[in-house]
């Protein structure tokens, strides 16, 4: 029987304002792929990202532009040559891996390989904010065994060590958004390791990884804007020590996997990430997790609603992945 597209746009209210380097949002936007065939619904979940040229809009044209193919048949296979890398690909992706476990009657664990994600541990995150507010904020996750901190170029050193009073006895993530030079690394990093921070994502801007090569810090420095998908692996080498994989910026599971494993031959560690998402969007993440080091797939506990059968978070242990939501056939 042909299968059946439909695409939805929706929008989550956030509990409070979500602040990093490039801006502040008080609600995502999602968008949302559904995939029909003989009474079966494989459903996928997509965030556009300004930072990579994307709006809702694109994204939605992306995903149009495929509709025949997709609605003929087109496979996992066929779309990674389809669809480049990006949050079009990702949304059919993972429908298509929803579905295709719907109708096969075998969970996304064993068709992946991956087994069916138990215990998951995963960050939460503390908004740029002032020193004094963030302490606060801190404070509140103090049961966090790690807490991720979004930082820009200001006060640094401050808002580091306000978060570390907070939560003294929780591991820092720091995620700087390409807003620092390789001067205010080499200012703060010692500084950072001293207040519990364990690693340093993305400090660069992309493009000027460069100066990463030869610096050798008290702290692992991780890329994330500047990754994406395999063939950003080789460049990355000789500056950063692990990768942040996103299935928004990966283009799906498929990808992601394939990513994961690239990246551990070549020596990085690994950390998963999500974009501002639902729980149907860190679904498919949370299959990727137990092989990570670290694990940021807390959007939904940033969600003021969030979608039915939904994950929780409780001092970072996320509830079971409940198989309504996604990749079961039950």
């Amino acid at each position: 029987m042909k299968r059946t597209l439909q695409v939805t746009q929706e929008k989550w209210q956030l509990k409070k304002p979500f602040i990093i380097a490039r801006g502040a949002w008080n609600e995502t936007h999602t968008i949302t792929v559904n995939l029909m065939e003989t009474g079966y619904i494989g459903r996928g979940e997509a965030v556009s990202s300004p930072r990579y040229g994307e709006n809702d809009q694109t994204v939605i044209a992306d995903i149009e532009a495929v509709r025949s193919k997709l609605e003929n048949g087109l496979t996992r296979q066929e779309l990674q040559h389809v669809l480049p890398a990006g949050s079009a690909r990702n949304a059919i992706d993972n429908a298509l891996w929803d579905l295709e476990a719907k109708l096969s009657g075998r969970d996304v664990g064993t068709l992946s390989g991956l087994g069916w994600p138990k215990k998951v541990m995963t960050v939460q995150t503390v908004s740029i904010l002032p020193p004094e507010q963030m302490e606060k904020e801190a404070a509140l996750l103090k049961d966090f065994p790690i807490i991720k901190v979004k930082l820009n170029a200001d006060q640094v050193k401050e808002r580091i060590k306000a978060v570390h009073a907070g939560a003294p006895n929780s591991k820092l993530l720091v995620d700087a958004n390409e807003s620092w030079t390789i001067d205010i690394l080499r200012d703060v990093a010692a500084h950072m390791a001293d207040c519990g921070v364990v690693m340093i994502e993305q400090p660069l801007k992309a493009g000027d990884d460069d100066a990463l090569s030869g610096y050798n810090g008290p702290l692992p420095i991780f890329a994330d804007e500047s990754c994406h998908a395999r063939n950003d692996l080789p460049k990355l080498v000789g500056m950063y020590n692990g990768i942040n994989i996103k299935l928004d910026k990966t283009g799906g599971l498929t990808e992601a996997i394939a990513l994961m494993a690239e990246a551990k031959a070549l020596g990085f560690d690994i950390m998963i990430g999500c974009m501002l998402g639902t729980s149907l969007g860190m679904a498919p993440a949370l299959f990727l997790a137990p092989h990570a080091s670290y694990v940021d797939v807390d959007a939904p506990a940033l969600l003021a609603h969030d979608r039915r059968d939904g994950l929780s978070v409780r001092n970072g242990s996320v509830s079971a992945l409940n198989k309504n939501l996604w990749g079961s056939p039950t």
